[in-house]
């Protein structure tokens, strides 16, 4: 590629321009010019739409904010009511209308924003995100905070060390979104004249970081482009940078290359001081120099010839615009510079200066206007002079048209259509790549986006990134050898490492205006809870649980319960009850969906998802939601934010557990006026509920005479012999044991009893861990097994391996003997007993509640110091199919205490 250099292999199809006036598609000489040689499929982009905005609920007078994003909205509908022509909508209307005259509501709002212009100043490291918060906030700052804001990053660039790559694009963001006449030509001279500086200091650096640097550069050159800023010094700022920018011409870097090109043509839009004839003179100089034929007309000092000469050169170097001024300007300067000509040794000198013709090429100002077609939401506009533009040959046109897609399919702003669409056209310009004339270096710039959006994530839809994946995989299958031979060279190697650039960090935690505000921070508690949560609940073996609407309903009605459960999630009810027998899965499902939703987790915008075991919390119908965020170790102040910020995904384990008869999310007062924003999926046994169950659960008055719309329900299903089978090798796999997948398959068919046992999940994981030490291989016709039988191994074996543990542990003096006498009376004789003796004292003492929380300074003489209090009793505790958490101890599953 040769996107930098006056000339490339595609000239004839790059234009020069004078880019200034009118916008392109306004232009009706341009548009005339047009010639449909490129086409794309009339269903994309078939019309312009209206361009992705912010939604965002406004505050109430004296209420607090919610984030920056809510400020910006205030103070931007402030602005733009002094307006005559502003049309608000409904919403925006009756807010303007409510705080129209509440000068105090209006003098609060621009306070905050100048206290989080204040807190950014005083912040020692200036990163990504607190430079997100002010760059969102700069548009509706007014004109002397804005310009205080200029200062700040314009400071904080000058007296870095190191080039602050942030600070740099953060200003350049500043720039481009300034209001008129918020910034001097003499503020953007200075802010150039500091970029110049820094630039000359910058040595070679990796691609990455002089990519960021220059697209940076671009960035703010597009702004100084825009202003019209003029009369730059041509010695100090223009060579200066057109130097830094010809040294890149060289990277075989096609990324940096294209960001190099675009930032030249980005300096070439912002003039200089020259005057006509100056720059007609310097040009003439450099380009005469090394053409063969043009020497005689030095030396033989004949200015009819060198001007001709001059003007065949430039017809066919530069376009017909530049090259008029050039030549009138030359030919007014004859006699000016006949005394040199005549000294034909000294004009030759001079013409030794070098190539370096610079010109403006069609494609920039073509990109330029892409950019606000596509702000504006006019895409039928953009698809049209993607495909029609005079320059749409170029290069360097075609990359920045596929990055400005490639963006826009991965902008989660943009709708599903219309980011599908983005990528549809991705698609026809390659297959089309004959059409389009395209290089090897665009083909694959646009397999690397393919690439980048099929590895996308976020909260919102996927499709765009299913679409992505789809149509990546359908351009292997090309006719064409070399294009198959590309597509297999960069699936290799993978994406690049230059992301697609979508839209500002998100914002710090706490950000700016928590701090202002203050609000303490949740966010990095909860990235806390995240962490302990899935690394807690990552599970060995999952098989995927199936499940039916009623337990009455037939075998072939069933589906994937995560699948039910996920649509649940993504509309607008709010009670999901699971039921299932004992030791169906509830409580597996219950942390895999847990697991899952942390995974997916986003921040701020996102959900929280919170597992609640019922029998571990207190009284669970009254504010259970607080009372676990305070097992969680939150403070009463994240508390209080949460629950006025932030949307929960409950998922309740447990409610037969807990002997609960409450509804509990009527008891809590779930989404009421100032109460707790959820979803809730809740489990409990089947055999616990009669046949009124469904006024513990639905979110509505309990005298309801018919189901709640708000309320699902499903049942699970046991095992079919597919998921036996997956469970089985999955097993296996995971745990190495004894037996090999076929000796358990063997046993499943030839031992009548264990089929109908291991229907059931947990008597499923059961089964596999004692079978081995239950049966002998080829018995297995002779051998009969219950449901007893199956806990008595599991517990003698739990045990065992307990008696193991101890005895490879350094125990004190006292829990040695304590652990001796236990294994010399027989180790899992004992811890049988214990645990009978534990499980009556359960239903005796705590009628059946089944967690035990023990205090040895409070319960010290209680039915619990039994238990729990002597060394030999906290040994068999330990080796014991018991888990504790804190101060609660419990069996691991329910029906183990039901067995004792």
């Amino acid at each position: 590629m040769e996107l930098l250099k006056g000339t490339s292999n595609w000239a004839e199809e790059s234009q020069d321009v004078d880019t200034e006036g009118s916008s392109l598609l306004n232009q009706q000489q341009t548009r005339k010019a047009f010639t449909v040689t490129t086409t794309v499929p009339s269903h994309i982009f078939v019309e312009n739409i209206r361009p992705p905005t912010l939604q965002m609920k406004l505050p109430e007078p004296d209420e607090r904010l919610n984030n920056t994003p809510q400020l910006v909205c205030c103070l931007g509908l402030l602005k733009m009511a002094q307006s005559p022509d502003t049309i608000l909508e409904p919403i925006a209307l009756k807010w303007m209308q409510t705080i129209e005259k509440d000068t105090d509501e209006h003098e609060r709002l621009h306070g905050i924003a100048t206290d989080v212009i204040r807190a950014f100043k005083r912040e020692e490291i200036k990163d990504a995100k607190v430079i997100a918060e002010v760059v969102c906030l700069a548009p509706v700052l007014g004109k002397e905070a804005f310009q205080d804001l200029i200062r700040v990053f314009y400071s904080g660039i000058n007296h870095s060390g190191l080039l602050d790559f942030q600070q740099l694009e953060g200003l350049a963001q500043l720039i481009q979104g300034a209001d008129h006449g918020y910034l001097s030509a003499n503020d953007l001279i200075d802010i150039l004249k500091l970029l110049s500086t820094r630039l000359m200091d910058t040595h070679q650096e990796p691609s990455e970081q002089m990519y960021q640097l220059t697209m940076a550069l671009s960035n703010v050159l597009d702004a100084m482009a825009d202003t019209k800023v003029t009369n730059l010094d041509r010695v100090k700022l223009h060579e200066p940078l057109s130097s830094y920018l010809s040294r890149l011409r060289k990277n075989s870097d096609p990324f940096l290359e294209y960001q190099a090109a675009y930032a030249y043509q980005a300096l070439m839009n912002v003039p200089d001081d020259e005057t006509k004839f100056e720059a007609a003179m310097r040009r003439t100089l450099k380009v005469v120099q090394g053409v063969s034929g043009l020497a005689s007309a030095v030396y033989s000092a004949d200015p009819k010839k060198l001007i001709n000469g001059l003007k065949d050169i430039l017809r066919g170097i530069s376009g017909e615009s530049e090259l008029s001024d050039v030549f009138d300007a030359a030919k007014s300067a004859y006699k000016e510079v006949d005394a040199l000509i005549r000294d034909g040794k000294g004009y030759a000198d001079a013409l030794k200066e070098g190539l370096g013709f610079e010109r403006k090429l069609a494609w920039y100002p073509a990109l330029r206007e892409a950019d606000v077609m596509i702000r504006g939401g006019e895409l039928d506009n953009f698809r049209i002079l993607a495909c029609e533009a005079p320059c749409r040959y170029d290069p360097a046109f075609q990359w920045g048209v596929c990055q400005r897609l490639g963006e826009m399919a991965a902008n989660p702003k943009w709708n599903e259509k219309t980011r599908r669409n983005a990528i549809a056209f991705l698609g026809e310009i390659y297959e089309n790549d004959k059409v389009w004339r395209l290089k090897d270096e665009i083909k694959k710039w646009i397999l690397n986006i393919l690439m980048q959006l099929s590895s996308s994530s976020g909260n919102s839809s996927q499709l765009h990134s299913e679409a992505a994946k789809t149509l990546f995989r359908e351009l292997e299958a090309s006719d064409d050898i070399e294009k198959r031979a590309l597509y297999r060279e960069c699936r290799d190697n993978g994406p690049i490492a230059y992301p697609l650039k979508v839209c500002l960090p998100e914002l710090a935690s706490p950000s700016l205006l928590e701090r202002v505000q203050n609000i303490p921070d949740v966010e990095g508690h909860l990235r806390i809870l995240r962490k302990r949560r899935t690394k807690e609940d990552s599970l060995t073996v999952y098989i995927p649980p199936q499940a039916k609407s009623t337990s009455q309903d037939a075998a072939n009605t069933r589906f994937s319960l995560m699948d039910k459960v996920k649509r649940f999630l993504d509309d607008d009810q709010k009670v999901f009850l699971i039921l299932g027998d004992s030791g169906a899965g509830k409580s597996t499902f219950s942390r895999k969906l847990e697991l899952d939703l942390w995974q997916s987790y986003q921040g701020k915008d996102d959900r929280i998802p919170l597992h609640i075991n019922l029998p571990t919390i207190d009284r669970p119908e009254i504010d259970m939601i607080a009372k676990q965020l305070k097992r969680d170790e939150f403070t009463d102040p994240q508390i209080r934010e949460l629950k006025h910020s932030r949307n929960f995904i409950l998922i309740c384990d447990g409610y037969d557990e807990s002997q609960q008869t409450h509804n509990l999310y009527m008891s809590n007062r779930l989404n009421q006026p100032g109460e707790w924003k959820v979803q809730m999926v809740i489990s409990c046994r089947s055999e616990h509920l009669g046949s009124d169950y469904r006024d513990r659960f639905q979110p509505e008055d309990r005298n309801q005479q018919s189901v709640s719309p708000l309320f699902q329900e499903a049942v699970i299903t046991p095992f079919s012999a597919v998921q036996i089978g997956q469970y089985i090798d999955e097993y296996v796999s995971a745990k190495q044991p004894l037996w090999r997948v076929a000796d358990y398959k063997e046993a499943l068919e030839l031992i009548p009893s264990l089929k109908d046992l291991v229907k059931n999940p947990f008597l499923m994981t059961l089964s596999l861990e004692v079978l081995p030490r239950m049966v002998d291989p080829g018995k297995y016709l002779s051998a009969t097994i219950t449901r007893v039988t199956l806990y008595d191994h599991f517990v003698e074996q739990w045990l065992e391996r307990g008696k193991k543990r101890f005895r490879e542990k350094d125990l004190t003096p006292q829990a040695k003997a304590a652990f001796d006498r236990l294994s010399a009376e027989g180790f899992a004789l004992n811890g049988i007993e214990y645990l009978k003796r534990l499980a009556v004292a359960i239903y005796k003492e705590q009628d059946g509640h089944p967690v035990v929380e023990y205090s040895q300074l409070i319960d010290e003489g209680t039915w619990k110091d039994a238990f729990f209090n002597q060394d030999h009793k906290q040994i068999l505790l330990e080796a014991s199919p018991l888990t504790r958490n804190g101060n609660q101890h419990r069996f691991i599953h329910r029906s183990l205490l039901e067995y004792g």
